[in-house]
């Protein structure tokens, strides 16, 4: 068996090395996605509201974390003492554990977006002379409407969205890297074996492009209907989890951004930030179980089982308080293909760094109108 130290250096190293190779793909949208991340920050830096979701939403994925912890170790030290229960009765108790984990914690965060992306729609129509103050009228409002009408929306799509989304990141990076990959073969090229039909980089690089929309591939009239969108759909204009998805992919299509707004960078670097959270939380975890010599249960891996407790709690409470940071980026490219005059209008400034990098970011891709 290898070492835990060898174990710990050659995941760094993947993970390095994978974070290397993503920045290198991505590298062109990264003024475009911060500057999108620096609109979205401001709206939520003007009222007290996002915060207090953000405290809310982290203290109850806290406790259910808990109380499911509580529930699984003990429910599986029960049943792994009864000789009589087989395997297969086991593996059955643990994906239910699992899913009814995945379930709740996926509602939590789509309360979340669906409360932000309320909010930054209110913030979107007003000047930044007013003020928009802690509990204001708009949380009650959409916390109302999030319990008695549109909970069941939320509870579908916690069920789908995250599935879905993942799938499209997958065929959006595969889209992205291979023309980079192109250019970077092509670059590499000697010059007698360049192309000599005229091509240059640029158009090899993006003749692609198409391929970079999240409905050019086979999964198109999934991520149509069902994507990063719903949530937020659902909380700015109030429609039904499978109409919210549709109308944002039409309103993106008739903007022709529909290359633009597929870009994932955001939501990303929130899932690597989490995942250094939860290592980071596993580590502690680890040295609680060594070094004070408590024991976080009575299995009989007591250090992995630390060890995993820790990185399960890290990540899933770190990713649920930064779901209020995806329902506001979401929110405010929804609110921008929509309503850009009233913005220009009421946030002067942010509305000029935010043409200003689209347009630089939209003459990077020649053929996104077509």
């Amino acid at each position: 068996a290898l070492d835990a130290k060898y174990v710990v250096s050659l995941a760094g190293a993947v993970a390095l090395a994978l974070s290397f190779l993503y920045t290198c793909v991505v590298w062109d949208r990264i003024p475009f996605a911060a500057t999108n991340l620096g609109v979205a920050l401001k709206g939520m830096k003007s009222t007290l509201d996002v915060p207090f979701v953000g405290v809310c939403v982290l203290a109850t994925t806290f406790l259910w974390t808990i109380w499911w912890i509580c529930a699984f170790v003990g429910t599986f030290d029960f049943l792994n003492d009864d000789e009589e229960l087989s395997n297969n009765w086991m593996c059955v108790v643990v994906v239910f554990f699992g899913f009814s984990y995945y379930w709740t914690l996926q509602v939590i965060k789509g309360i979340s977006q669906f409360t932000v992306a309320s909010v930054i729609g209110k913030w979107w129509d007003m000047s930044e002379e007013e003020p928009l103050p802690m509990c204001s009228s708009v949380l009650h409002a959409t916390l109302t409407r999030n319990i008695i009408g549109s909970f069941g929306s939320i509870c579908l799509g916690s069920l789908i969205v995250g599935p879905c989304i993942l799938l499209t990141r997958i065929s959006t990076f595969s889209s992205l890297a291979r023309p980079k990959l192109n250019w970077w073969k092509t670059k590499s090229q000697p010059v007698d074996a360049a192309p000599q039909d005229g091509k240059c980089a640029r158009e090899i690089l993006n003749k692609n492009d198409d391929s970079c929309s999240p409905h050019a591939n086979d999964g198109g009239v999934i991520s149509r209907h069902v994507n990063q969108w719903s949530f937020t759909y659902v909380g700015l204009y109030g429609y039904k989890f499978w109409d919210s998805g549709s109308k944002a992919s039409q309103l993106f299509e008739a903007r022709g951004w529909t290359h633009v707004v597929s870009d994932d960078l955001i939501m990303t670097v929130m899932t690597m930030s989490s995942m250094i959270i939860g290592g980071t939380t596993a580590c502690l975890g680890l040295i609680v179980e060594e070094v004070d010599g408590y024991s976080l249960t009575s299995l009989n891996e007591p250090i992995a089982t630390a060890f995993l407790i820790g990185l399960f709690v890290g990540y899933f409470l770190s990713s649920a308080f930064l779901s209020i940071i995806e329902g506001s980026v979401s929110a405010i490219l929804v609110c921008y293909a929509a309503r850009p005059v009233e913005f220009h209008a009421n946030h002067h400034k942010l509305s000029e760094e935010m043409k200003s990098a689209w347009k630089h970011f939209w003459l990077q891709k020649p053929n996104n109108g077509k």
